[in-house]
């Protein structure tokens, strides 16, 4: 009796063991960050030079500027850029409303500027000791300074949408700027970044190590001579991840084309239908755990517009509020009034003969930026687009993934804490693509991180719209490069703060991005734009080996027990 018993006790050990060693952990490690910032002077702390002794250019220590100066470029219309003016600007020197916006890292930024003309720019730096075949992460906050004009304060470009740019490119050390040999990432403008002007961003991109040193390029610029075309950058990182690709066979990036994603969103709960006052005017009063966007939902039907398009509407019947507390009242509709429908945003464009958004993410890493000269020297450089593979079948494509959580960030620093610093209920988490929104996750607090699954590979923009009362700590919104087989991890933190006078609610991509000073919210370090990779996921992975831990000890006293009968 007591043989076959432990015989059935060592079956189900043995069992239980496989069934957790099986266990998927793939969302468990595949973006865990095992390196420490890999580039110098990211924070730009370490000093500056005058590169080729011209006192306009000052440049952070560790790394190089590139430009082009008297040469046009593709979507100039002709007209030439110009060398731009930078400058390592101390935080002492910015008036007091500006150090939340530009300065991110310690007392210093880099601002890159050039009035009244085109402006095309690079920052690099040269890194050694990469891992081949190991991914990599660059992660760049960069506020889009770029003015058409300061009539009622700075106005991004209107007629020109498409005139700001940002892209990284990566290849083996030693390459030039822009040469053939360079692994470009998507490029990021307004047509796929909401609030792209006047916003402070997290952009991040992985690429997979080609060779143990590389060159890594930060590129902006703007095509057209505006008033002011200018950049900041501050707290950029690299790091490692915990994930192995396949070397890339040529450049391009990870921006191609896919259709549109079927994705279902979080199963919603059904609003009651609101009860206009006797004059017809509906009016809201704020609940905790509220967020503009969760009251754009609630209220779209009643609207007679989609939740898209009832955000912006209720932001401007309540004048723009940069949030929301507990106990105040939203005017939804006013009396009599007869809500329109929106126009087109600048994020939006109406169909007027122009690309859409999935071919400006195929195309954009050869069609928009790919220009004459280098360096002022006059030659056309042009990156193959892939060939087309002469096949009866065409491969099914591969998707990419977007988890994300939010956490109550108690002490404001970015970085979560496990051991006093729970998941955050009630934070919207939203994914847009090319000015539309994909989905919405409505966080419980308990189960995340939760997985935006089968995303095609694309640019897209992770925003969160906290609860009531909170203001972020991070970044609200990031611009995301997802590429085949991917999975980026992207977590917000979040204070509990009503006096705050940062922008909770920044602008999604389906509102104007006319909004200056939107990015004001807690500095965020170098190492907290990617500490969420760690925290929940790293902690299901210990869980795992505590549980396996305990099985094989039970498995080992089956044994014991088996030989003793």
């Amino acid at each position: 009796m007591k043989n076959k018993f432990a015989k059935s006790t060592l079956l189900i050990v043995a069992t239980l063991l496989v069934a957790v060693l099986s266990f998927p952990r793939n969302d468990v490690a595949a973006q865990d960050i095992i390196s420490g910032n890999l580039f110098e002077n990211p924070g730009f702390e370490a000093g500056y030079f005058n590169q080729d002794s011209i006192p306009q250019i000052a440049v952070p220590n560790g790394w190089r500027m590139h430009w082009l100066d008297g040469v046009a470029f593709e979507g100039t219309d002709g007209v030439v850029a110009y060398r731009p003016e930078t400058v390592v600007w101390n935080i002492q020197d910015a008036p007091e409303n500006e150090r939340s916006l530009f300065f991110r890292d310690g007392s210093y930024t880099l601002k890159l500027f050039k009035p009244w003309a085109p402006l095309f720019v690079a920052l690099s730096q040269e890194v050694s000791g990469l891992e081949v075949g190991r991914n990599y992460r660059i992660s760049a906050p960069i506020y889009v300074d770029i003015v058409e004009s300061y009539d009622g304060g700075k106005q991004p470009p209107a007629a020109r949408p498409d005139a700001g740019f940002i892209r990284f490119s990566v290849g083996p050390a030693g390459s030039g700027w822009r040469t053939s040999g360079l692994t470009y990432s998507p490029t990021w403008g307004a047509d796929n970044v909401g609030g792209f002007y006047l916003n402070s961003i997290n952009y991040i991109w992985d690429f997979t190590a080609t060779s143990e040193s590389m060159i890594i390029f930060l590129e902006m610029g703007s095509k057209v001579p505006y008033v002011n075309s200018g950049f900041f950058m501050d707290g950029v990182g690299l790091y490692a991840l915990g994930t192995t690709g396949e070397v890339p066979a040529s450049s391009g990036g990870s921006g191609s084309s896919g259709g549109t994603v079927a994705q279902a969103g979080p199963t919603a709960t059904p609003f009651p239908t609101p009860t206009p006052r006797p004059d017809g005017s509906i009016i809201h009063v704020v609940n905790s755990g509220d967020t503009f966007w969760t009251i754009a939902i609630q209220y779209a039907s009643a609207l007679g517009v989609t939740p898209e398009e009832a955000l912006p509407l209720i932001r401007e019947l309540n004048n723009n509020p940069a949030f929301i507390n507990v106990g105040q009242e939203l005017v939804i509709k006013e009396p009599g009034a007869v809500v329109a429908a929106p126009e087109p945003t600048a994020e939006t464009p109406a169909d007027e003969g122009e690309a859409p958004a999935e071919e400006t993410d195929e195309t954009s890493a050869e069609e928009v930026i790919e220009v004459e000269g280098t360096d002022g020297e006059a030659a056309e450089v042009a990156t193959p687009a892939p060939p087309v593979e002469d096949s009866a079948e065409e491969a099914a494509p591969t998707t990419g993934t977007i988890c994300v959580a939010a956490f109550d960030d108690q002490n404001a620093d970015g970085v979560r804490d496990n051991a006093t610093e729970g998941l955050q209920a009630d934070a919207a988490i939203t994914i847009f693509r090319g000015g539309s929104t994909v989905t919405t996750h409505i966080t419980d607090g308990s189960s995340e991180p939760y997985c935006f699954e089968n995303l095609a590979p694309a640019t897209y923009q992770v925003q969160i719209f906290p609860p009531a009362d909170y203001q972020p700590t991070t970044s609200p919104s990031w611009a995301v490069s997802v590429a085949e087989g991917a999975q980026i991890s992207v977590a917000f933190g979040t204070r509990f703060d009503p006096q705050e006078t940062a922008v909770a609610d920044t602008t999604s991509a389906d509102t104007s991005s006319d909004s200056a000073a939107a990015d004001g919210e807690t500095a965020e370090s170098a190492d907290a734009s990617v500490v969420e990779e760690g925290g929940f996921f790293s902690s299901i992975g210990g869980i795992v080996l505590v549980v396996a831990a305990i099985l094989i000890l039970l498995a080992g006293v089956g044994v014991v027990m088996l030989r003793r009968g």
